[in-house]
């Protein structure tokens, strides 16, 4: 599920792949969220671009959102869900959060990164998004696919590499893929099927999610780890 949260909105136009059979209920939120790609001049596509040796992976921080919406403006999307056998397909979601936590740090954006947290539409309810930049030039992006209860994530990036999308994820994630290293974390995040609001992480030694009270939460204010989580 993507998310466009008031500063950083995914709202560039999509490439979408070949259709596909996704677990996720709410696919159809990526194309809700990153629109239809635009038919290019003389109504046929561009042919697909090489993909390039991956030599670097940088994530973005959070307050670096802006500077990376800004200079990707305008990109046209492609996306990938969970849809196969490999690992980044199959493992839990929180298992790889822990992976993601210890090769990039905090995520770029969070449920909470917004100046409201109620009456949004549902696809906007992620847990968590990293934003990467590929060899200083190819913006990427690493979602949840529904929270710490699914498995697998949504990978996105310029629809120039469209047919050749699952390949640069397999490159571009490989170190996520190979590493056996997990780090302490926390999010929220709200399940909309029972408007219930979790607590959920990785505490070092087992992974949780509790409910909280909805009063508890403020927006733009990520949860901090406690030693007794």
């Amino acid at each position: 599920r993507i998310q466009s949260l008031t500063q950083a909105r995914l709202d560039e136009h999509a490439a979408p792949l070949s259709p596909v059979r996704l677990r996720t209920p709410r696919l159809d939120s990526l194309r809700a969220r990153f629109g239809r790609r635009q038919a290019r001049p003389g109504g046929t596509d561009a042919p697909a671009s090489p993909l390039p040796p991956i030599r670097t992976r940088r994530a973005v921080q959070r307050l670096a959102r802006a500077a990376f919406t800004e200079r990707f403006a305008g990109t046209d999307w492609a996306y990938l869900g969970a849809n196969g056998r490999t690992l980044l397909d199959t493992m839990q979601t929180r298992r790889l959060r822990a992976r993601l936590q210890a090769l990039y740090g905090d995520p770029t954006l969070t449920v909470v990164d917004a100046e409201s947290l109620d009456g949004r539409p549902a696809p906007q309810y992620i847990q968590f998004a990293y934003w990467l930049v590929v060899n200083d030039s190819i913006p990427a992006k690493v979602v949840d696919t529904g929270g710490p209860f699914d498995r697998g994530l949504v990978f996105a990036a310029p629809a120039r590499f469209r047919n050749r999308l699952r390949t640069l994820r397999e490159a571009v994630l490989a170190p996520l893929a190979e590493t056996d290293l997990r780090a302490r974390y926390v999010d929220y995040y709200f399940e909309t099927s029972t408007a219930t609001w979790y607590r959920t992480g990785f505490d070092g030694q087992r992974f949780f999610a509790r409910p909280v009270e909805r009063r508890e939460i403020r927006a733009g204010q990520r949860p901090v780890l406690e030693r007794d989580s």
